[in-house]
């Protein structure tokens, strides 16, 4: 591989303005792209396994409760690097200004430093100095009339002074308390320079106390301590009341006493001498001169209210006690935080060098969150006086006269003779414990001592930490970790000291940079024996940290033997099988030490080299920071608009670490493995013993060789091993490049790119961290479909030829832009060119757009591609691509198969392929259909009106000759969903289309599929079936229709006859009478179209039983709600009305079980006339009750209403039933309409009616104008013998002159009908109807007339004139025709 820039492969030569558009990426080829994301994943489990170590939990309490005292404090190797030095060999001098007034001053002198800002300040008198430490500068001066005491730096609280305050710098006087702005800038060199702004009205006094130090919380509060021993708080405001002013300091600790005169007051008060705040815990600290610590509570925010809780005034343990008094003084106090010990939240240092730790909870308390508030201080242990370096060859006890605590590391300022003073530092010793050096069960605290090379000049006066660099990455929390598991992505600690002689910064050496170090000056051994105190892993891990820096950080050199000692198996061990041995028995923890960050091999699991598991803990250590991190979140304003939570700054620097390590674990790679090929050329004799390593050789104990096959079983595990390293390299690769794809997607507007994306992937991608986007299918989804809308937006922004982002894209993360996702945006980009264009041009470039997809179908987005090629009219095109996709991604057909698997490639092909297509179709087919709305052509506008016709013809085209089946059977379901029945119809009419679309649509329906149509039209019984099974069947029965065949058409009626058979279901599966009824009138129309007598009797019957099922239903509803039921009637009506409703019933049950028993007559008649015959005397019987219950109801009052009523139901009954030799006894009808006119039936009722013909025309009218019929009725009831029981006046003169009248109103209205059939018909068919009519009509004028002279009646003379009157009109007209 080519090395950029003459560097080792690796290397960056980044300054932090490293282009996203040409960073590259390192691929690993012998891994196939399809299985990036389960090899990633898995060197991901294997990585977390080795480096668990990094996540236990060692508390400083623990540690300390451990420690040996004999082995606190080890001393370090000769000629081991300084691990505190300063930056510089000299120190810069107080500027000259400050010594000219120093030796002129005349009150006080007091020194300190800004740290945070780099800068010292001295004052003299009342004028203060500022002066930049950094280089030789100018102070900037400020003058007070009184003389100041003390000075501090504070950040403004917001909203109070104007932006260009940046600082507050507060002093204080003998008298008052001041604050001044202070604003920074930078010149042309960037050097800084400070302007001090006067505030005048920000001055409160001092009330007599002399402040001696102060301290300031980053949101702007300020916190004095007084030679009075009281806490005050300088309190500041943009505004001021009558009460107060702008400005005023506030006690929390004062008394009663504080407003007494001093003389009564005998207590002599201590000075505060340090006050300190827990930003973590939100607690604050004092110290006064005599030792006292107290305590305060600042809220859970830290912003409430101060209130003290505590005062320790004897901070030392009784153990101590016997200590000199001058030794037990305490010099500081510092917070312990979080990350250091949730059981210890505090450290007090003697002048001797004693620490004591002191908690905020009970001892014995379980470790508390910070968020607990404190309750009381408790003292906790105390660890013993550290033992110094001698100097000039003498060994004493400490005098510190100043310290400084921060982040593990504790620095002291030794005096060793009047006005000097050494720096010592103390800090956690992270080598390897040896054996014994640990009281209890785990590891003990362990520290080493060293002083700052080269001395300080002069005697210390302050020490502060330094503004550190921003951090590699961020700190996502606050747990315990080690210093060996935070060093790669924390910068180095640098500290300002301040001593009479000037000012200087020092810098503390990481593990790493002693490594460092230790490469650069390249000394015998110092390698060797740095592995052999951190141990192999440990040391690996720091020299891949060495080996991937970046060139400012170290040299080539540097570089090139870092990478030769992980290349050299004497240091790192080579991979082994715990053979014959216990696993893990020489790691150091098997003999009671403790070693940071190795594991113990699983039973018949290789023992990786040292070498391997750094690589694995330096790769965990490095991507922990960020790795459960979310990617994005959601802002307040907007739930759909997602923010980064990693700034570009964060991904750059850890992409180029990722890169430069997978780049040089390739090398690394080639090395290792020619490395083992030159070894296993050797004889057995070369392999020896390894040694500082710990890994096994290839000879036994005593030094012989192993034999051919055990040699062969050691060779495996480093076989294995360099698998593992390539599944790391892998995983290193791909993080690489999702660090580089986010950094594109910030850089190109994220939340701008989340709000196209849809709401599925917007979700998955605000739960999704770096690890998910690296490690799992999902993100890598994602990702697809936010590039897809990336470049999208890139083209419409940049121009559709534009194709310069998916060119870095590919190049910089092709794990996620491979080069067919290339192709496809090409592709994508040329149809959106092709809409700009016309005719052959707009052809052309849209057919090789479509070539390319297809090329690259498994990679197409479908709902997104199919749009566009159907505005483009490439409408067969579409479903080709769905096609090819769906053949992609299940090349081995695996969606056949009936199972598990089965069912998700189908689901799979139906999702990604199959459905953009069918909702498509369905839009053209309904634009308002809710299922075709939400297609990506309806919300890109549709099609014009004049295209839709061919793009649904296009579509259908192409579904009818595909071979996919699966696709087929969508097709037809999203027809069948769409109720597109003319397009179901033409799909139908294809070649071979006729039995797939009907085998889908009895399938579909929950018929058999084998069913063919034949001359029967029984079908199997059909259970309650769902919206979309009666669709499928109701469209079946259409298409079956739209064939006009015989066979087809019987098959219509059987497929209706059977949806209105079918039984009820549930909700929206009820089918209502209303609808069969329809569906048995369909079904009845096809036996029409089919001219079958069997079909249609068999269907109209159907049509008949239904309609009086409907009327009954809602005859019993009324009588159910009246609760007027017959006498007799059973009363479970309301559980028979919902049998009756809920599916078609026999004409028996119809009935017997509903009509008969609640008296419904008429209904009952209609049944008979379904039926196949019933005997007439019943039928009679049944007329009878019907026309008796019409004649009963109540509010009928007279004779005529009574009898109207019974010819309305005469008439409602023949409307149905004429003609009906089974239902309709005209006769007997007749009878009992003209007893009821006479009055003598039902009951007697007085005086009869005297309306002539009244009866015979309203029977007339109800058999549909045919008097025939009637007259043959009537003469029927004239025939009728004598003595029936059951009608004994039948032969009663009176009757039988009613039964006359009513004859002679019937022949007159034959003679009215044959007068209106001149109209019709030809003339000769007319006039031989009239000469037999009126032949008739004369005879039965004779018979009546004579009939009528029989009788024993005073009107017989009248009847019979009538009739003969009659009979000679017709005879004249007989003879006129």
């Amino acid at each position: 591989m080519a090395r950029p820039n003459g560097l080792p492969p690796g290397r960056s030569q980044y300054d932090g303005t490293v282009d996203v558009q040409t960073s590259d990426s390192i691929k690993v080829n012998s891994v196939p792209a399809a299985q990036e994301v389960e090899v990633a994943s898995r060197a991901l489990k294997e990585m977390n396994n080795v480096a668990r170590a990094d996540h236990q939990r060692i508390d400083l309490k623990d540690l300390l409760a451990n420690s040996s005292r004999d082995s606190q404090y080890p001393e370090l190797p000769a000629g081991w690097p300084a691990v505190l030095s300063q930056e510089a060999s000299i120190t810069r001098p107080m500027p000259d200004m400050v010594i000219d007034s120093q030796r002129q001053m005349q009150a006080a002198c007091f020194c300190g430093v800004f740290p945070e800002i780099e800068h010292a300040w001295a004052s003299v008198d009342n004028v203060l100095y500022v002066w930049d430490t950094s280089r030789m500068s100018v102070p900037v001066k400020w003058q007070e009339e009184q003389a100041i005491c003390c000075a501090g730096l504070s950040r403004p609280k917001p909203n109070v002074f104007q932006q260009a305050v940046q600082y507050l710098l507060v002093v204080c006087t003998t008298v008052e308390i001041a604050l001044v702005g202070v604003h920074l800038s930078r010149d042309a060199n960037g050097n800084a320079e400070m302007k001090l702004v006067n505030l005048e009205h920000f001055r409160a006094p001092s009330d007599d106390v002399m402040m001696t130090t102060t301290t300031s919380t980053p949101e702007g509060r300020i916190f004095l301590g007084g030679n009075d021993s009281h806490l005050y708080e300088l309190e500041y405001r943009n505004q001021s009341s009558w009460l107060r002013g702008r400005c005023n300091k506030m006690c929390y600790t004062g008394t009663f006493a504080a407003y007494l005169p001093r003389w009564t007051v005998f207590r002599r008060a201590s000075p505060i001498m340090q006050i300190i705040i827990d930003r973590d815990r939100q607690i604050l600290y004092t110290r006064s001169q005599a030792g006292a610590i107290m305590m305060f509570d600042m809220g859970v925010s830290g912003v409430g209210p101060v209130r003290k809780l505590s005062e320790m005034t004897n901070v030392m343990p009784s153990a101590d006690k016997g200590q000199s008094p001058a030794g037990s003084t305490i010099v500081l106090i510092a917070p312990i935080p979080p990350s250091e010990s949730s059981a210890i939240h505090l450290m007090a240092v003697t002048a001797d060098g004693r620490r004591v730790y002191l908690s905020s909870q009970p001892v014995n308390a379980p470790p508390a969150p910070v968020t607990k508030r404190p309750l009381a201080l408790y003292n906790v242990t105390s660890r013993s006086a550290i033992t110094p370096p001698a100097h000039q060859g003498q060994s004493r006890s400490l005098n510190v006269t100043v310290a400084h605590y921060s982040q593990g590391a504790l620095l002291l300022a030794d005096t060793i003779s009047e006005g000097n003073s050494r720096v010592l530092l103390v800090g956690r010793d992270l080598t390897i414990p040896p054996v014994g050096t640990s009281t209890g069960s785990g590891p003990g605290l362990r520290e080493f001592v060293c002083e700052i090379s080269p001395p300080t000049a002069g005697e210390v006066l302050a020490f502060g930490l330094c503004p550190q660099a921003k951090p590699l990455l961020p700190v996502i929390d606050n747990t315990i970790k080690s210093e060996l598991a935070t060093q790669h992505v924390t910068p180095a600690q640098h500290f300002m000291v301040m001593t009479t002689a000037g000012a200087t910064q020092a810098h503390r050496l990481r593990p790493v940079d002693v490594l460092t170090k230790i490469l650069r000056e390249d000394r015998p051994g110092k390698l060797e024996e740095f592995f052999s105190l951190f141990g192999a892993t440990e040391a690996s891990a720091m020299c891949y940290a060495v080996a991937t820096s970046p060139a400012q950080e170290a040299s080539s050199a540097i570089v090139d033997r870092a990478r030769a000692a992980l290349l050299d198996t004497r240091l790192t061990g080579e991979a082994a099988l715990p053979s014959g041995h216990q696993a893990g028995a020489s790691h150091p923890a098997a003999q009671g030490g403790f070693y940071m960050g190795e594991v113990v091999a699983e039973a018949n699991k290789p023992e990786w080299s040292g070498g391997h598991r750094g690589l694995q803990t330096y790769l965990q250590r490095l991507l922990h920071p960020t790795w459960d991190s979310r990617l994005v979140s959601p802002t307040k304003a907007n739930p759909n608009s997602l923010m980064p939570n990693l700034n570009e700054e964060t991904l750059k620097a850890l992409q180029l670490r990722l890169r430069d390590l997978s780049s040089f674990l390739q090398d690394y790679q080639q090395r290792k493995l020619e490395q083992l090929r030159k070894a296993r050329a050797k004889p057995a004799s070369y392999f020896g013993r390894v040694g500082l390593g710990g890994g096994f050789g290839q000879t036994d104990s005593k030094g012989r060789a192993n034999p051919p096959a055990k040699r062969q079983r050691l060779d495996d595990p480093q076989a294995q091993e360099a698998d593992k390293v390539q599944e790391v390299t892998a995983l290193v690769s791909r993080a690489s490049e999702a660090c580089f794809l986010v950094r594109v997607l910030i850089a190109n507007q994220l939340s701008r790119l989340t709000q196209l994306i849809d709401d599925s992937w917007r979700k998955r991608l605000q739960n999704m961290s770096l690890k998910d986007l690296v490690c799992s299918k999902d993100g890598e989804e994602t990702m697809t479909q936010i590039i897809a809308v990336l470049l999208d937006e890139h083209q419409k922004a940049a121009g559709l030829e534009d194709s310069s982002l998916s060119s870095r894209l590919q190049q910089g993360c092709p794990s996620y832009f491979k080069e067919d996702d290339k192709l496809y945006h090409t592709a994508n980009g040329e149809l959106r060119r092709a809409q700009t264009l016309q005719g052959t041009a707009r052809q052309d470039i849209t057919r090789s757009a479509l070539d390319k997809l297809v090329r690259v179908a498994k990679t197409v987005d479908i709902n997104h591609v199919s749009p566009l090629l159907a505005q483009l009219g490439a409408y067969d095109g579409m479903v080709t691509l769905a096609l090819a996709k769906a053949k992609a991604l299940d090349p081995e057909v695996v969606a056949a198969q009936k199972s598990e698997a089965g069912r998700l490639a189908r689901e799979r092909r139906n999702e990604e392929c199959y459905a953009p297509i069918i909702q498509i179709l369905k839009y053209l087919v309904n634009p308002d259909l809710k299922e075709g709305s939400g297609s990506a052509l309806a919300v890109q506008g549709g099609l014009p009106a004049a295209a839709v016709d061919e793009a649904k013809a296009g579509i259908l085209r192409r579904g009818a000759s595909c071979t996919d089946n699966f696709f087929l059977e969508q097709l037809l379901a999203g027809l069948v969903s769409a109720r597109a029945i003319s397009e179901l119809i033409n799909l139908s009419q294809a070649p071979g289309m006729f039995s797939k679309v009907q085998k889908h649509l009895l399938k579909a329906g929950g018929l058999p599929t084998d069913i063919k149509p034949s001359l029967s039209i029984t079908l199997p019984p059909l259970v309650a079936l769902d919206t979309q099974q009666v669709i499928s069947l109701e469209m079946l029965a259409k298409i079956y229709t739209h064939a006009e065949n015989g066979d087809c058409l019987e098959a219509a009626a059987a497929v209706y006859n059977a949806l209105a058979m079918r039984m009820n279901g549930p909700n929206t599966n009820a089918v209502d009478l209303e609808k069969r009824l329809d569906l048995f009138r369909q079904a009845a129309l096809q036996g029409q179209a089919l001219g079958n007598g069997s079909i249609i009797s068999a269907m109209e019957t159907n049509v008949q039983l239904m309609d009086i099922q409907i009327r009954l239903v809602h005859e019993l509803t009324a009588l159910q709600a009246s609760s007027n039921l017959p006498e007799g009637a059973p009363d479970d009506l309301g559980l028979r009305l919902k049998s009756l409703q809920g599916a078609p019933q026999p004409l028996v049950d119809l009935f017997n079980q509903y009509a008969v028993p609640y008296h419904q007559w008429e209904l009952c008649i209609e049944l008979v006339h379904a039926s196949d015959g019933v005997d007439m005397a019943y039928v009679q019987q049944l007329w009878d009750l019907h026309l008796k219950q019409g004649y009963e109801l109540p509010g009928l009052q007279s004779l005529d209403a009574k009898r109207n009523e019974a010819f309305a139901r005469v008439q409602r009954v023949t409307s149905s039933c004429y003609p009906s030799d089974t239902a309709l006894p005209l006769d007997h009808v007749l009878l009992r309409l003209e007893q009821m006119s006479s009055g003598v039936w039902p009951h007697r009722h007085g005086t009869p009616l005297e309306d002539h013909g009244g009866v015979a025309d309203n029977v007339v009218k109800a058999c549909k104008d045919e008097p025939g019929v009637v007259q043959e009725a009537y003469n029927a009831l004239l025939d009728r013998p004598g003595g029936d029981q059951n009608n004994p006046d039948v032969r009663a003169p009176i009757l039988r002159m009613r039964v006359l009248k009513s004859l002679y109103c019937v022949l007159l209205a034959r003679q009215s009908k044959l007068h209106e059939q001149r109209s019709y018909g030809s003339y000769q068919t007319y006039k031989a109807t009239e000469r037999r009519v009126l032949s008739e009509l004369i005879q039965s004028c004779q018979d009546y007339s004579t009939e009528a002279s029989r009788l024993q009646h005073a009107e017989k003379q009248s009847v019979q004139d009538l009739f003969d009157e009659l009979r000679d009109e017709l005879l004249h007209g007989s003879q006129k025709a």
